[in-house]
C-alpha cells in the first residue's frame, strides 16, 4: 500500500479529507482505509495496486489479525463520530488543495436539506463581471460553495453570489440572423450596384455607363462589363445574348447577371415599341 504523510486528528476528517480528493481527482486511488497512528492522529491508506513485497506484507497482517481478533485496516465506509462534524476543517482543506471542505452540518448550523442548488440543478455562474456560463450543480462544498460541471465537461467552484438560476428565455441563445437581413431590415430588398435598376430595365432605357468596377484586385472584369454596355449600345443585342461568360467567381456571377439585365432591358424596349 501506498501511504500519504498527511495525517488528521479525527477519523472523520481523514474521510473526508480523502472523499474530496476523489471528487477533485487528485486522490492515487479510489479505495482507501483509516488508520490510527501510535501518536493518537489518524493517516488516508491509499489502496493502489500493490507490489509482490506488499501483498505478502498484507498476508501476513491479516493472519496475525485473525489470530488475535482485531483488524489495523478500516472500512471505507466506517464514520464514528469521534469528533464535532466541524472539527479539523482546516486539515481536510490542506488536504484537498485549500478547497473548502464538504460538511453535512454547515458553518450557519443549517441542515443540508435546505441548500438552495441541490444537485443536478441547471444554473448560470458568472466568470467575469458581465459574463455568464450555463452550468450543472454537481455538489455542495460548503455554506458559500458549490462546484458546477460544464455542458463541455469541465467544472469550476462559484461562490453563492455568483450563481443564479437558469431562466430559458432569458438565457437561451438568440438564434443568429443573416447579416444582411438584419442591415436590411424586414422586407427591405437588396440588389447588387453591378446591376441594372429594375425601373431602368422597364423603362427599355440603357444607361450611359457600364458598371465601374471598383475592387482594386478585381481591375480586369471592367473591360467585360465596358464590352458588353458597348454592344448592347451599338444594338448589336445577338452578340450581348452571344457573349461568352467563363468563369465561376463572385465577379463572373456579377457580368452574367449584367448580361440578362441588358437583354431584359432589350425585351422591354421592344415591347414598348
Amino acid at each position: 500500500m501506498d501511504t500519504t504523510a498527511s495525517s488528521f486528528t479525527a477519523r472523520n476528517n481523514a474521510k473526508r479529507a480523502a472523499e474530496k480528493m476523489i471528487a477533485n481527482g487528485k486522490a492515487p486511488a479510489v479505495d482507501y482505509g483509516i488508520r490510527p497512528r501510535d501518536d493518537g492522529r489518524f493517516e488516508i491508506v491509499w489502496k493502489t495496486v500493490p507490489t509482490t513485497g506488499e501483498v505478502e506484507t498484507e498476508i501476513a497482517t491479516a493472519a496475525t489479525a485473525a489470530e488475535d481478533g482485531t483488524n489495523p485496516l478500516l472500512s471505507v465506509n466506517e464514520d464514528p463520530s469521534d469528533a464535532p462534524p466541524n472539527a479539523g476543517a482546516e486539515e481536510v482543506a490542506a488536504a484537498t488543495g485549500n478547497e473548502p471542505a464538504a460538511s453535512s452540518v454547515l458553518a450557519s448550523g443549517a441542515p443540508e436539506q435546505d441548500n438552495r442548488w441541490p444537485d443536478g440543478t441547471r444554473v448560470m455562474v458568472r466568470n467575469k463581471p458581465r459574463s455568464w456560463s450555463e452550468a450543472t450543480i454537481y455538489t455542495r462544498l460548503d455554506a458559500e460553495y458549490w462546484r458546477v460541471q460544464y455542458p463541455s465537461g469541465g467544472t469550476g467552484m462559484f461562490k453563492e453570489g455568483d450563481i443564479r438560476a437558469y431562466d430559458a428565455e432569458r438565457d437561451a441563445k438568440r438564434a443568429s440572423q443573416p447579416l444582411r437581413a438584419r442591415a436590411a431590415g424586414p422586407g427591405a430588398a437588396t440588389r447588387s450596384r453591378y446591376a441594372l435598376d429594375p425601373a431602368v430595365i422597364a423603362a427599355g432605357k440603357l444607361p450611359d455607363k457600364a458598371p465601374v468596377v471598383t475592387s482594386a484586385a478585381n481591375p480586369h472584369y471592367q473591360k467585360r462589363f465596358d464590352e458588353l454596355h458597348k454592344l448592347a449600345a451599338a444594338g448589336d443585342w445577338a452578340a450581348v445574348r452571344d457573349y461568352k461568360v467563363s468563369g465561376s467567381n463572385s465577379y463572373s456571377k456579377l457580368i452574367a447577371r449584367y448580361q440578362q439585365d441588358l437583354l431584359a432591358l432589350h425585351a422591354a424596349w421592344k415591347a414598348s415599341q
